[in-house]
């Protein structure tokens, strides 16, 4: 199994932040990655010929090389909307039917965390809210609060992340951290609240969710994810599983061998 070499991740992630978090999905940098798991990741992301040359034979591997065999463009390069940094699939009306839209994710502040997508789940929530279910929506919309993915770059307050480590990001990404509930560690229940999407964040900007190529979020709303847990399971967890999670711990339940039923209307019952 090839090595592969990364002189800087800060650098590797600012610079190819897609294959950046392709390389930590496929098994991390500055060690051996499973040189079948390269070749599958050429299919689908990549030149696979370009990948097969360079495991000819080779101890190690320069990311760079690396990066530019897996430069593959994207399939949606021509989008609507105007131009932005970030490609995301919107709703434009009550359809709810989605198509390629570009936008622009803020730039880094010093506690943000941008965040490579790499799976996002797909909540009911977010089939109602691009329907106009609950209430006319702020078209366009890219729905998305289940969100995963490896984190490429980091503001320079930051200490909670580093890059190539994965995060995950749920159904709120602001909150005053002023207001009683904030201070209890309630930030769900703040007045202030902004969703991940279909809401204004604090600078009067469109929040838009995990539908998208990346995202950019403090890190206080961010979470860190265990290496030993599958990115693409771990998604529905950031909003389904912490519902109904969330409870147990706050009342005790969460012990071994307690056998435990969830009674609700809708998908958490």
């Amino acid at each position: 199994m090839p090595r592969v070499a990364l002189k800087s991740a800060a650098d590797a992630g600012r610079t190819f932040p897609r294959e950046f978090a392709l390389l930590h999905q496929l098994g991390g940098s500055n060690k051996d990655v499973d040189t079948q798991a390269l070749l599958k990741g050429a299919d689908v992301y990549g030149d696979p010929a370009a990948v097969k040359g360079l495991l000819g034979g080779q101890d190690a591997i320069e990311f760079e090389q690396l990066a530019k065999a897996f430069a593959k463009p994207s399939q949606s390069g021509s989008v609507e909307g105007p131009d932005g940094n970030c490609l995301g699939w919107a709703a434009r009306d009550s359809s709810g039917t989605l198509a390629p839209y570009k936008f622009s994710r803020r730039q880094l502040q010093p506690n943000d965390v941008m965040i490579k997508i790499t799976h996002a789940g797909m909540c009911h929530s977010d089939l109602h809210t691009i329907k106009g279910d609950w209430g006319p929506a702020k078209y366009p919309v890219v729905p998305g609060h289940e969100i995963v993915g490896i984190v490429t770059d980091v503001g320079s307050g930051v200490t909670k992340f580093k890059p190539g480590d994965r995060a995950g990001v749920g159904v709120f990404v602001q909150t005053c951290r002023e207001c009683g509930m904030c201070k209890q560690g309630e930030d769900i229940f703040c007045p202030k609240i902004v969703y991940t999407y279909n809401s204004t964040l604090y600078d009067g900007t469109p929040a838009q969710g995990g539908y998208s190529t990346h995202v950019v979020v403090d890190e206080t709303h961010s979470f860190t994810i265990p290496t030993n847990l599958d990115l693409a399971g771990v998604a529905p967890l950031l909003c389904a599983g912490i519902t109904t999670f969330s409870p147990y711990k706050d009342h005790g339940l969460d012990k071994p061998g307690l056998k435990i039923g969830v009674v609700g209307l809708g998908g958490l019952g």
